[in-house]
């Protein structure tokens, strides 16, 4: 109940349109015992255009979450469940997904000691080495894409934000699940 009042969101006016010029103490209302209690009820409406809805901005992140989540599950695949991903993709290259053996694609020939194999491999651009580190930039711009557009969107009451985090939770797991759980079953 005390949830309920704190995030409500009412207003009190005669015709629904113009504000009651007093304020009105519910306190004092029911003290006097008189039938003002019924007529202060009548001027009660209650704001119905502010509930969570699933709007296309919530779809767009939404979907950013979940390819989030795929990558994180892809990332988690080829890192623990090598052989469950091998088992579906068995000519798959292990020298640009397993990363046991990619890293090494950040260096020349292979060799930590010869350096870079083109300027900035090994830091800003080294998701063009392999699909670990490339997986790990798709995790995290998805997720930074989403927060963007999420920001922009205002100020909420608590509850909103509530069901923001259980929709995109979601979202996210849901993403995850499809790609890591579809390997491991292959194990």
């Amino acid at each position: 109940m005390l949830f309920c009042i704190t995030t409500g969101h009412c207003q009190f006016t005669a015709d629904n349109t113009i504000p009651s010029a007093d304020p009105v103490n519910f306190s004092q209302v029911m003290r006097s015992g008189t039938n003002e209690f019924s007529t202060v009820i009548s001027k009660i409406k209650i704001d119905k255009t502010n509930h969570w809805k699933l709007s296309s901005n919530k779809l767009i992140t939404g979907g950013l979450m979940l390819l989030s989540g795929a990558a994180k599950g892809f990332n988690e695949t080829l890192e623990f469940n090598w052989k469950g991903f091998a088992a579906v993709f068995p000519k798959a290259n292990p020298k640009w997904f397993y990363p046991q053996q990619s890293f090494k694609n950040k260096y020349k020939d292979g060799d930590p000691a010869k350096g870079e194999k083109f300027p900035l491999s090994s830091s800003v651009l080294v998701m063009f080495t392999d699909q670990y580190h490339l997986n790990n930039f798709i995790h995290r711009g998805a997720v930074t894409a989403a927060l963007v557009i999420k920001i922009g969107e205002g100020k909420k009451p608590l509850l909103h934000y509530v069901l923001d985090v259980l929709y995109y939770t979601v979202c996210y797991q849901a993403g995850f699940g499809s790609v890591y759980y579809y390997f491991k079953s292959r194990m």
